[in-house]
């Protein structure tokens, strides 16, 4: 869970699909005329280019969020289920999430230090990785926007209404006409799907993509992620400033190494959206000594 919540680029790499059943957006009120459409390629690179934005508003916050993961059958009968209670903020753009109770009940002691000490490597990856981005020290495995605009082909772009705001909808597929060669290319090749943008805050505030063909690691020798993988992410309006996670739904069919097999849903429902205060302290530990 830990690096999912980071960009989408970075969730979409965990593979995605067999999209849970979700309420559709609602239609605009036909009586408002709707503004022409922008042009989808122009729209996201306005997107991208206003997450410096998005990332200052972020850091001020902190919420709650609950994770069911459940363990499935071959007919997708649920086997078994987990539970965890996470926290999560933001450093250098990146989610990070502290555990803070499994089925129910808090953490104890050991498994409290245990935590932090995860927490605190969370938070130096994710300022490296701001560090590298500074330096313009691109991830060869990371998906970037520019991937996702050369690999995919936008179209049936219209107006809806989701949460009460007017935003822009546009399908996906892969574009025929790019030949991947790097990884993220070959994965933007087999994604397709919807993605919402609210046009006035240039943010994503719902997607949902799933995995058109089996997405192979190494050849496969290390794992595969099969076709039907999908990711559903919806966001929320918070104190009229910013979008944020409200519900993520995840369903993954993978195989680890040739051996394990891996059938999984996990959904994620984040609440509790509150802003840093005296009291409200993100927890380090101390640096180890010498």
């Amino acid at each position: 869970m830990h690096t999912r919540l980071n960009l989408v680029g970075t969730v979409l790499c965990l593979a995605l699909a067999a999209v849970a059943q979700q309420t559709p957006a609602k239609k605009p009120d036909p009586a408002v005329a709707a503004p022409p459409l922008p042009d989808p390629v122009e729209l996201f690179r306005r997107v991208h280019a206003n997450q410096k934005q998005i990332e200052e508003l972020r850091k001020n916050y902190i919420c709650d969020f609950n994770e069911e993961t459940q363990q499935l059958a071959a007919d997708n009968s649920v086997k078994k289920t987990e539970t965890k209670g996470y926290e999560m903020f933001f450093v250098a753009g990146q989610a990070i999430v502290r555990m803070v109770s499994k089925e129910g009940s808090p953490l104890d002691e050991g498994e409290k230090r245990k935590e932090e000490e995860k927490v605190e490597q969370r938070i130096r990856k994710a300022q490296e990785g701001a560090a590298k981005r500074e330096r313009n020290e691109e991830d060869k495995n990371t998906i970037t926007i520019e991937h996702f605009l050369r690999g995919s082909r936008f179209q049936n772009g219209r107006y809806e209404t989701f949460k009460g705001r007017r935003v822009l909808a546009y399908d996906f597929e892969p574009n025929p006409d790019c030949k991947p060669h790097s990884r993220p290319e070959v994965l933007v090749s087999k994604l397709g799907g919807t993605v919402w943008i609210d046009p006035e805050a240039l943010e994503v505030v719902r997607l949902q993509a799933h995995l058109l063909g089996s997405f192979k690691v190494a050849g496969g020798l290390l794992g595969s992620v099969r076709e039907g993988s999908a990711l559903v992410l919806e966001q929320e309006r918070v104190n009229n400033e910013l979008w944020m996670p409200s519900y993520v739904d995840f369903s993954l069919g993978a195989r680890v190494l040739l051996v394990k097999s891996v059938h999984e849903r996990i959904v994620d429902r984040f609440s509790n959206y509150r802003k840093f205060r005296v009291e409200t302290t993100i927890r380090t530990l101390p640096p180890p000594r010498d």
